[in-house]
């Protein structure tokens, strides 16, 4: 899915949070957003995604306006996982029961994705018993399953251990292939340099320098980037 921002600014309680002028999020990779708290990245997903309201702009899925046709085509995952009071196999297969997946589809695709990590004997578990790493595993798993042409993922890794943090960057590399897109929200500036094609880097609601990953985080233009990551 191909999405377009034109003019897009985000206010709360009158403060002005998001201020895009414009942006273009192309089909078949994988953008990292970076930043310091505050930036606005959260905020600029959530916007994109449809699960907030902005104030002023436009933005284009496909060339459309209009979100509704897509919206089963777009998936979340935000910061603190949101596991719900059942199964850790119940949290994963959630959202495929919500949008009537066959029982044959659903074993198919947990079967498929199951693989990633090691948590077939966490299946019957609560998931609210997890700990910050095994929840962030099962709430990436349950967004994957969903296979979305366009995905949003805020700080999946945040709660993993190294080895797991692998895993879920394989995994993430995967969500992205054939034409399908994952946004991925990070403050780790490495593993934007292991999994990012494109690299936006926001501060205090505005895109402060974007493009090929590599370039961005090796030879930035900004003197502001050359300083965080002391260049």
């Amino acid at each position: 899915m191909r999405v377009t921002i034109d003019s897009l600014i985000k206010k709360y309680n009158e403060k002005t949070v998001l201020n895009i002028d414009n942006l273009t999020i192309e089909e078949g990779k994988i953008y990292g957003i970076l930043g310091l708290n505050g930036s606005g990245k959260s905020t600029l997903i959530q916007c994109i995604s449809g699960l907030i309201p902005f104030d002023y702009g436009k933005i284009f899925y496909n060339g459309q306006e209009d979100i509704h046709p897509v919206r089963k085509s777009i998936s979340a995952s935000l910061q603190g996982n949101n596991l719900f009071n059942r199964t850790v196999f119940e949290n994963i297969i959630c959202g495929l029961e919500y949008r009537k997946a066959s029982k044959e589809l659903i074993k198919e695709r947990t079967d498929k994705y199951l693989r990633y990590f090691n948590l077939q004997s966490f299946l019957n578990k609560n998931a609210k018993t997890l700990s910050g790493g095994e929840g962030a595993k099962v709430a990436l798993l349950r967004t994957a399953v969903l296979e979305t042409e366009l995905t949003f993922l805020d700080e999946p890794t945040a709660s993993m251990d190294i080895e797991s943090t692998f895993q879920a960057e394989e995994l993430i590399r995967y969500m992205a292939q054939g034409k399908k897109t994952v946004v991925v929200v990070t403050h780790d500036i490495l593993q934007a340099k292991r999994i990012s094609d494109e690299v936006i880097f926001m501060d205090k609601g505005r895109i402060l320098e974007m493009g090929l990953g590599k370039k961005v985080l090796n030879n930035p233009e900004s003197d502001y980037l050359k300083k965080v990551f002391n260049l």
